[in-house]
């Protein structure tokens, strides 16, 4: 975006001078007039002659003052447009540099996201995040960026990060990638906790077939979350957190202990063909609209102990036996 142009040159000085001239010759010549009139006029009496003459050339005073004062009105109006229009172009062009600013950093970050080395990778988020900070209306975006990254794909360990798991990680050729994927789980959980200095409000995330390592999401307020398809390896906890739209997990697999306990779901949820493989709970949840269930699988035990749990449709769910 480049700054306009002024929209047009004001009027320049000589010539409202030359205007101002006219006008006053305007009077006097008024004023002679008047005065040859008078002294042709059948009373040529001198003071009535003497009397004349001041008022003409008092109206032609007045007059020159009238239009000197208009000159300068205009002249000052002038100034001020033309200040205004100098002051809108710097504001314009002191945006457009920001704007570039920002895509600069924003296209620096996003590049060093796909470098090979971890710590560039970590470099990239963290630029990511003091960019959102600084920028609120590039926070979805950047929520976005690291959604994305999320998506790609990833070969998991088999047990999330526990007791021996990160021993057994010392030699994994992807815990380096897994520890940079933990940064961003992080930094969602960050920015998406209601009670979190860096809070940033009407976030909404797309984690449809990520593969997510001990995620937690506890004590946080977004709007949309799609986590269809998702695999959820190790613990899950999403306790305490408001749902503001619809949440989905249509066909997710969780791997692990899930816990939904005292979340809320303004629209509801749906977990159709969700797999569960451990213990669930959701307990004390609300909602305003339905859960479906249906043809999901709860390979152990499911508790929906609570008396807020009436609305869950469970009818179409399967509880095989733990084998």
């Amino acid at each position: 975006m480049t700054a306009s142009t002024a929209p047009s040159e004001p009027v320049p000085v000589l010539k409202w001078r030359w205007i101002a001239v006219t006008a006053v010759a305007v009077a006097a010549v008024t004023g002679v007039l008047l005065w040859l009139f008078l002294a042709w006029s059948p009373r040529p009496d001198a003071p009535v002659r003497i009397d004349a003459v001041k008022t003409a050339f008092g109206v032609g005073a007045g007059a020159g003052g009238v239009f000197a004062l208009w000159l300068a009105t205009r002249r000052q109006r002038t100034l001020e447009l033309q200040l205004a229009e100098t002051t809108r172009v710097a504001s314009v062009t002191e945006r457009d540099l920001e704007e570039r600013r920002v895509t600069e950093l924003y296209t620096k970050a996003v590049e060093q996201l796909g470098s090979d080395k971890a710590p560039v990778r970590l470099g990239g988020l963290y630029a990511l995040e003091r960019l959102g900070q600084d920028n609120p209306k590039q926070r979805q975006t950047i929520v976005n960026v690291w959604c994305a990254y999320l998506r790609m794909p990833f070969k998991a360990p088999v047990v999330g990060l526990k007791g021996t798991a990160a021993r057994d990680l010392e030699d994994d050729p992807e815990e380096s990638e897994l520890l940079v994927r933990l940064a961003v789980q992080e930094l969602l959980k960050t920015h998406l906790s209601h009670d979190a200095a860096g809070y940033w409000p009407g976030m909404s995330i797309d984690l449809q077939r990520a593969t997510l390592v001990d995620f937690r999401l506890s004590g946080c307020t977004l709007a949309a979350a799609d986590f269809s398809r998702a695999r959820f390896i190790g613990q899950l906890h999403i306790c305490g957190t408001r749902f503001t739209r619809q949440a989905g997990f249509y066909g997710t697999e969780f791997r692990d202990i899930v816990n939904f306990d005292r979340s809320v779901f303004e629209e509801g949820a749906f977990f159709s063909r969700a797999h569960f493989t451990s213990n669930v709970r959701f307990t004390r949840i609300r909602s305003g609209g339905r859960f479906e269930f249906s043809r999901t699988v709860f390979v152990e035990g499911a508790d929906f102990d609570g008396g807020e749990h009436q609305e869950l449709d469970l009818t179409d769910a399967q509880f095989p036996e733990a084998g």
